[in-house]
Formats: structure tokens, sequence, C-alpha cells
């Protein structure tokens, strides 16, 4: 194929993978009648139906988050490169759509560090890594970071085709699977309220409910009388129900609306599974700050706690699963050996 055949085709797959659930359309399925021509993009809005029927009723009866596993982990000792570790497990965005992770996934952030360092990355990118060192206790400077999930699709595979487009082929081929699969991020934690004052502001933090909804819950621990207690949580549960319809984003109305812990809009589909505060060092404010060993190997050799205690960031531990979203049913039934 020639360069303007291959540019169409690369095209035509971009079109494919991108999820027709995260677009906000009119559900409709394919009426079926003898006779009927059907073509590919008739089996496409079937498959689009059912999925998003079943996506809209996970999103709405679960909200989103980890649903099992995804445990993330950044051992202090023994760990130079300072990997992040994503456990097997399972997840759910905003749309209902589940992120699936069967196997271990890592992340270096020895090595994100050198490429943001590197001299073909552009100045504004390395300042941003500058800026981000934080030294909420003095003497203890770090950088701190979210690791997110992301529903993605995966093409697989190939298929011959009926060429498509404004030229015949011989050899157009078409992926044979679309398969749900999933990509994972570490960005730099972005923070919310910086003043004059406070330069750095404060990490944002993912909020579970709306301000309003919290004060509701807040009112009903002075409750003693239970006829109003019963009435005050039957009131709370018909307010998250009815202020739980999602509204479009101002800015795209075929997406959400970014949250708490997005940095960007364009984040709108991530969700936070967990956040690691790094140490390191740096020489003065413009400098290019490097990982504190010193510091790391401070924290990897902390004492044990007694066998009892469970804690977040756990021990001799840089990662805190504790900040994220999650969907959990306290009655589902799990077993133990």
């Amino acid at each position: 194929m020639g360069a303007a055949d291959q540019n169409l085709v690369v095209e035509q797959a971009d079109g494919l993978v991108a999820d027709s659930l995260a677009t906000q359309g009119v559900p409709e399925r394919v009426h079926y009648a003898t006779g009927v021509l059907l073509g590919a993009e008739d089996f496409a809005d079937e498959q689009r139906y059912l999925r998003g029927r079943m996506a809209r009723a996970h999103a709405a009866l679960y909200g989103h988050g980890t649903v099992a596993g995804l445990r993330v982990s950044c051992p202090a000792p023994d760990n130079p490169e300072l990997e992040v570790f994503v456990a097997p497990g399972l997840a759910m965005d905003r749309l209902g759509r589940l992120i699936e992770v069967r196997r271990t996934q890592c992340i270096h952030i020895a090595r994100w560090l050198a490429r943001q360092q590197d001299p073909a990355t552009s100045a504004a990118e390395r300042r941003a890594v500058i800026d981000a060192v934080r030294e909420d206790t003095p003497g203890q400077p770090r950088l701190v970071f979210d690791v997110f999930a992301r529903f993605a699709i995966c093409p697989h595979g190939k298929t011959p085709a009926f060429a498509a487009g404004p030229f015949n082929a011989t050899d157009y081929v078409v992926p044979a699977r679309l398969a749900d699969a999933f990509e994972l991020t570490l960005q730099l934690a972005h923070t919310v309220n910086a003043t004059l004052a406070r330069p750095d502001g404060d990490l944002a933090r993912p909020q579970p409910r709306s301000p309003k909804l919290d004060a509701m819950l807040a009112g009903l621990q002075g409750l003693a009388d239970p006829a109003q207690l019963e009435a005050g949580r039957r009131l709370w549960c018909m307010e998250s129900a009815l202020d739980a319809w999602p509204t479009a984003s101002p800015l795209n109305p075929e997406r959400l609306p970014k949250l708490a812990e997005h940095a960007s809009d364009a984040d709108w589909d991530r969700v936070l599974l967990a956040r690691v505060s790094v140490p390191v060092r740096q020489a003065d404010a413009n400098t290019f700050p490097a990982l504190d060993s010193d510091a790391i190997a401070a924290i990897a050799a902390v004492p044990a706690p007694a066998a009892d205690t469970v804690q977040e960031p756990r021990w001799r531990d840089l990662a805190d699963n504790s900040l994220r979203p999650i969907v959990f049913n306290p009655y589902s039934w799990r077993g133990a050996a």
C-alpha cells in the first residue's frame, strides 16, 4: 500500500479502537427483520447497546473504583529503581467499564525521572518536575506521584476485509479481535488551594460525596431519637440517589467532568489506585531532583510494627493505597482457607 493508503488504514484502526461507550448517545438496538441488509455498523450497534446498558447499570449501582485486588506497592528495601508494583485485580471506571489486570505490572520511578531529565524532554516538562518538589515536613523534600488505571481497547490479530475508502486493495486487513485492556500511568500529583503564602498548596484528594451529602451525613451523628435517625437516613439515601445522575462536562458534552483527583479534563476516565511519596534531594529550588538514597534507606530500616497492626502506607513501603475509591460489598462471600 502507498503512504496515503496506510494513513487511511491507521485512521480507521484508531476509530475502531476508540470505545463507543465513552460517548453519551441515545441507546438504540438493531431491529431485525427478514430481508434486512446488515452491515458492520449494525453489528457494532448491537454490541454497543448491550455493553452500554450493562455498563450504565454498573456505574449507577456501584460507582467507580477498585473492586478487588490491584494493591500498589513500592518497597523501600532492595529496590534501587524504585519499582512500583500493581498487583492483579479488577476496577470499574466511571462509565461502568471493567478494568482487569491479570498479571503484576511494574513502573520504574528512577527511569521516569531519568527520562524527564533527558535533553530531548522539553524545558516545560523538566520545570514541572522541579516545581513539584514539596517539603511538607521541613528538611524532607519529596516528589508525590499518583498511579492511575484506565480502560483501553487493544486490537490484535488480522483478518482480510473489503477495502474502504477511495482506493482498491487486495491485501486490506482489519483487526480480528478487540480485547479489553488497560493503561497504567504514573503522574505527578496535582495540587489545589495554592496561595502566595503557601505556593505548594495542598495535594488533591478524592472526594467520595458532594459537600451537601457530607453535611447531611454529619448531621445524622447527633440524632438520638430512632424515628428521627431513620427518617434522616432515608432522606440521605434519597438525596444520594437523586443527585447520582452524572452531568456532562461543560467543555465536552461527550465526557464526564474531571474529579478532584484529576489534574486535567483529559483524565476524566482514569481511576486512582495509589499515591507514592518519594524522598528526593535538591541542591536548590532550580535544580532537578534526584532520589534521596539515604532517606529511602531510613524508611527501609524502620522496625517492624506489631503483628496485628494494619496501616497504610504499609511497613517499609512508599505507596499509600488508602486514598483510592473502592467498590465494596461487605456481604460478598469471599471464603477463607
